[in-house]
Formats: structure tokens, C-alpha cells, sequence
């Protein structure tokens, strides 16, 4: 079984206050032992760098690390993830638009076509994208998405209508 590992479970499954802690630990250690196969996009790297950072700002209670240590500790964690791969953008693509040929990495030709059906956030749109892309371009046969975006959730349907994606939250993948 593969799964799409979105940004935000990768972020609970090392912060224990979060209300889904147990169900991203859990999901992560199958992942880490073998018995799931993850797969996120590239963009999520940059994501977890983001968060950690506008986290670092908020917190009143800092460590002896700077921001932008806590930032790359957290890097670090993320991309050296046993058995989590990462999705390219996808190579170029010339897409037309009313006659004007416009080149793009292949993840963002289809974020535009799924952005038009789903109704999701830009971001949320890219992480959608890039796991159709892995079906589509690399014949990664997602099973499941793993999220606990809320916007995700709510257009689960749409997204799976649209992209073949069945959209879950962590305690519904089994493992």
C-alpha cells in the first residue's frame, strides 16, 4: 500500500500537543517500518521549513536553538525519514492558453487543472497535484491521501472524482 504523506502530518507526528499525535506517530513508525509505503512531494520540505519557522516566532519559549537551526533540525528530520520518498515536480510540459504556449514543470499543468474542479487552496491544490502526478507520470498507484487539512477533508469527493485520490485522516489508513 502507498500513501501520501501530507505536510501536516509529518509536522503532528513530532509535536505531542497536537490533538493527532498518536494516529501521525503510528502512521509514520509504519511507514519507518516497512509496512507502508510513503511518498510525499518535494514541496513538503520547503512547507515544513515554513511552519517551523512562523512557529519559532510564535513560541514564548525558546531553546538554545536560533530559528533558522530549528528550521533545518526539523529539515533534517523530515527528509531523512526511512522509507518516506519525495515527488519530483514532474519534468516540462508546453500547456496552451488561447494560443500561447506556456512551458511548466508538470505538477503545476496539473494543480491548474485540478485547482479549476476542486476548489482547494493553492497549497493544498499542490500536494493534491503532486500525488496524481505520481500516479499519472511515475505510476505510483496512491491508496490513500493522508491529511488532517480541513479543506482537504471537506472536498475529499471532489478531489477523488477529479484525480482518482481517495483523501483520509491518518486513523482511517490501515496499517
Amino acid at each position: 500500500m502507498i500513501v501520501y504523506i501530507d505536510t501536516n502530518i509529518l509536522l503532528a507526528r513530532y509535536s505531542p500537543r497536537e490533538p493527532y499525535h498518536d494516529d501521525a506517530k503510528r502512521l509514520l513508525e509504519a511507514v519507518e517500518g516497512g509496512a507502508v509505503e510513503g511518498v510525499t512531494s518535494i514541496l513538503t520540505l520547503v512547507e515544513v521549513v515554513s511552519s517551523v519557522s512562523r512557529a519559532y516566532n510564535r513560541s514564548k519559549k525558546r531553546g538554545a536553538m536560533g530559528r533558522d537551526e530549528a528550521a533545518g533540525a526539523f529539515l533534517r528530520r523530515v527528509a531523512t525519514t526511512r522509507n518516506l520518498s519525495f515527488i519530483p515536480l514532474g519534468g516540462e510540459i508546453a500547456m496552451s492558453v488561447d494560443g500561447v504556449t506556456i512551458d511548466m514543470p508538470a505538477l503545476l499543468a496539473v494543480a491548474l487543472e485540478l485547482g479549476a474542479k476542486t476548489g482547494v487552496k493553492t497549497l493544498d491544490n499542490l500536494h493534491v497535484a503532486s500525488a496524481t502526478v505520481a500516479s499519472r507520470i511515475f505510476g505510483q498507484k496512491i491508496d490513500y491521501f493522508v491529511t488532517l487539512d480541513g479543506d482537504i477533508l471537506k472536498h475529499k469527493n471532489e478531489i477523488a472524482t477529479n484525480s482518482g485520490v481517495v483523501v483520509v485522516k491518518p486513523a482511517d489508513v490501515p496499517t
